[in-house]
């Protein structure tokens, strides 16, 4: 009578190994380091600025009462410094207002090196640069719009840059999510 080995075989205990290897090269720096976590949390913040504006917007549709424009610089997004909505106000007399809501505000931390950056596109990769500061509006039906009022067609994406990348993705339609 043959005795029946118990144990793993030799091709058993390599895979095991190999997805160890695989799953500590990953997803342990991820667990245990706290690189990109200033670039998602100005996403997450970014994106909740931008979606309040756009439902304030939706709901407060007179346009000669309410301003929903935003303004993006190198260092945050928020209300412009220019009450009411002058479609004829310049970019570059703006700065956002500092002393605004902090809910409809988002200002990069001092000791922070993110940089914002913007692109008439809301795919995930290519577009043209879009000089900062840059203004822009939500109509009645919650899309981007220039401050003339006209819709972006092509959308826009916001990239925030420091040790990794992230992006907002703003669609034609005023769909508003990572990308």
């Amino acid at each position: 009578m043959r005795k029946t080995s118990t144990g793993f075989t030799l091709v058993e205990l390599i895979i095991v190994i190999v997805l160890l290897g695989i799953v500590s090269a990953t997803a342990l720096p991820k667990l245990f380091g706290n690189a990109g976590t200033d670039e998602i949390t100005a996403q997450d913040q970014m994106i909740s600025v931008l979606r309040r504006m756009q439902i304030q917007a939706m709901q407060q549709t007179n346009t000669a009462t309410f301003c929903h424009q935003l303004i993006l610089t190198q260092t945050q997004l928020g209300f412009p410094n220019v009450l009411p909505c002058d479609p004829t106000e310049t970019n570059t007399q703006l700065t956002a207002a500092a002393n605004q809501n902090s809910g409809l505000q988002f200002m990069r931390p001092a000791n922070s090196s993110l940089g914002l950056s913007l692109f008439n596109t809301a795919l995930p990769a290519g577009g043209t640069s879009q000089t900062l500061p840059f203004l822009f509006r939500f109509n009645s039906l919650g899309q981007p719009v220039t401050n003339a009022g006209a819709v972006i067609s092509s959308g826009l994406r916001i990239e925030i840059t420091d040790v990794v990348t992230y992006r907002i993705c703003i669609e034609r339609e005023g769909y508003i999510h990572p990308c």
